[in-house]
């Protein structure tokens, strides 16, 4: 007798090779929209990735190789003004690359983190009465899509999901606060260089500096987040 194959068990297989669905997940989904529609989005955010990923070769680049090739075996002619030149150009290069490192998203990630929270595809997250997910493996596994690392585990988590924001991914979770819904956004690639707040069309919350990326905690009631902060980097806890 084959096994019944469960949504817990759709999101495992498909979240582990989402190009591969086994007989037993496509009957699933036949009958299942929450999971097909699951499947679907899962598709479409590694097509986008591929796409992002997808970097044409210039035209002439073979031949442009060759060239220089041929220039680098050239004697070199002493040219101290081209010397001067290139050492400020330098010097440019790594105030720009510092003040980015310390300033790399701009002051609209605020506006970015709500836009993200409330975009049409994911305000479903914030229904009050999700419940809980306490497979803390599947946890792990939205983590890990996202080069996300946790020691422990998180508990009262209602919404888990690998995400797009600017072109990168990034964990999406809502845990239960103690007013309702708070929204978690772990950021890799997204570093911030101090506590960053966020207050904007109803939402309240803080962009912390964790690793060599961030985090968010932002709600739309009475909850405090600074609790969640502390707690969300303390030493270990995520590596990012």
């Amino acid at each position: 007798m084959s096994k019944v194959v469960t949504c817990l068990d759709v999101r495992r297989q498909v979240g582990a090779e989402p190009r591969r669905l086994e007989p037993g997940v496509v009957e699933h989904c036949n009958s299942c929209a929450s999971c097909a529609a699951f499947v679907r989005e899962l598709a479409a955010l590694d097509a986008r990735l591929e796409q992002a990923l997808a970097v044409p070769v210039p035209e002439g680049l073979e031949a442009r190789i060759v060239l220089d090739a041929t220039l680098k075996n050239r004697p070199r002619v002493w040219r101290p003004w081209l010397a001067a030149a290139a050492s400020a150009l330098m010097v440019v290069g790594l105030a720009t690359t510092a003040w980015r490192h310390q300033h790399p998203v701009g002051e609209d990630l605020a506006s970015a983190v709500v836009g993200h929270i409330t975009n049409p595809e994911e305000a479903d997250a914030l229904a009050p009465d999700r419940a809980l997910i306490h497979d803390a493996s599947y946890i792990e596994q939205v983590m890990g899509h996202a080069g996300v690392h946790m020691q422990g585990a998180m508990e009262d988590v209602t919404y888990a999901h690998v995400c797009l924001f600017r072109g990168q991914r990034v964990v999406h979770l809502v845990v239960h606060g103690d007013h309702g819904p708070v929204t978690i956004l772990l950021l890799p690639h997204i570093h911030v260089g101090q506590d960053t707040p966020v207050d904007e069309a109803g939402f309240h919350g803080v962009i912390v500096p964790e690793g060599q990326g961030s985090i968010a905690i932002v709600t739309n009631n009475a909850t405090p987040v600074e609790p969640m902060a502390e707690e969300l980097t303390a030493p270990g806890r995520f590596t990012l």
